[in-house]
């Protein structure tokens, strides 16, 4: 589990310094986008083939590289790409986009299963390699579709072609000129997601385990309690999605501070109320909290922080945001299991209400940042700003 947030860690900050500085004939972030997604499409392609544990390890990593170089560029792009007043909006689609294609990802193999019903014993599955090789056709073509139909706007000074070392150097650099919102944003984002990693970490178990009684991983009943646990991360994802199309309106209407701060309060009850669980159907009203925050989580710091920092340094200081996302995650990979059995006697519903804690905490925090809230600063759709 550590995997995917240290090559985040290492690669994000650089590649959103180098998205920065390198101009070319195509862009200087859509290059990123066709690099991480062709990466990306060749791994999942060879990853259901994987002949061994090494190559399959070999492949992960290549993964979360390659996503990392396509994703990290892609927050300032939607900077680069609007007006200040539609940041807000843009990064809601962007919200709403995630959510849809989390959605999709999770019910294709399901789907896929049904219409070609597999009976092999070893190897896998015909349903979920055709998963595979699916999602890489949509990652590289929604990143060739971006290219053929997107025009970057043109450099406003003088940009180079700086090595990965001065990338490097420059993020040490930023960490100093921090902005002020950066700072106390970053302080939200930790504890918000040291929160949404104990969802990642122990929902699913704690689902079948704690809440429904299965005895033990082996049985059967473990094996439903999951297969309720996905459903229930589906419809949170789903809940996501319509909250994403609301998240302008509102932001408009009480300020992007409020709202945020409003959606990870919902989260965090959301998730200590599993607590208090111990029959399904309950825990899909856990979700809409879940579901609300985690809209908001995509969306509102991301729009805050480009209005904060300077354009022409937007994609180093996204990057250098995204480490205060996966230093919680680390942490919590590497930290949480002794709280777990020290602390929490296994109880992994005990383990999401000190995530939900965290996520109450971060709303706290970001209350910090009233003073920078404009509640009508937000265009939407068929308003004029005002």
């Amino acid at each position: 589990m550590v995997g995917a947030p240290l090559v985040g860690l290492l690669a994000q900050p650089i590649v959103g310094t180098l998205s920065d500085q390198i101009w070319t004939r195509w862009g200087r972030r859509q290059p990123f986008f066709l690099a991480g997604a062709g990466l990306a499409a060749i791994a999942l392609m060879v990853m259901p083939n994987a002949t061994h544990l090494g190559m399959a390890v070999g492949l992960y990593w290549l993964l979360q590289l390659a996503l990392n170089i396509g994703v990290a560029p892609a927050r300032p792009f939607v900077g680069d790409m609007l007006p200040i007043s539609q940041r807000t909006l843009g990064y809601s689609i962007q919200s709403f986009c995630i959510g849809l294609g989390t959605v999709v990802a999770s019910a294709l193999p399901w789907l896929l299963a049904q219409l070609w019903p597999t009976t092999q014993a070893e190897g896998v599955p015909l349903g979920i390699k055709l998963a595979y090789y699916i999602g890489a056709g949509l990652c590289l073509g929604g990143a060739i579709w971006t290219f053929v139909t997107v025009q970057e706007p043109p450099p406003d000074g003088d940009y180079g072609q700086p090595h990965s070392l001065d990338a490097v150097q420059s993020s040490f650099r930023l960490v100093t000129e921090m902005p002020p919102v950066m700072r106390q944003l970053g302080w939200v984002q930790v504890f918000t997601w040291i929160g949404i990693y104990t969802i990642f970490l122990y929902f699913p178990t704690a689902v079948a385990i704690d809440i429904l009684g299965a005895p033990n991983k082996q049985s059967v009943a473990y094996a439903h309690g999951v297969e309720w646990a996905g459903l229930c991360i589906a419809v949170y994802n789903l809940l996501c999605l319509g909250f994403s199309s609301g998240i302008p309106a509102l932001c408009r209407r009480f300020g992007r501070v409020t709202v945020h701060a409003s959606s990870l309060l919902c989260g965090g009850v959301g998730l200590m109320s599993l607590m208090l669980m111990d029959s399904r159907y309950p825990i899909l009203l856990a979700m809409i909290g879940i579901g609300i925050a985690w809209a908001s989580i995509l969306a509102i710091p991301y729009a805050l922080l480009m209005d904060a920092v300077p354009i022409e340094k937007s994609g180093a200081y996204m990057g250098l945001f995204n480490v205060f996302v996966v230093l919680p995650q680390i942490v919590v990979s590497l930290g949480f299991g002794w709280i777990m059995g020290s602390l929490l006697g296994g109880d992994r519903t005990l383990a999401l209400a000190i995530g939900g804690a965290c996520m109450g905490l971060a709303a706290l925090l970001m209350l910090r940042l009233l003073s920078i809230d404009e509640p009508n600063s937000v265009q939407v759709p068929g308003q004029s700003p005002g």
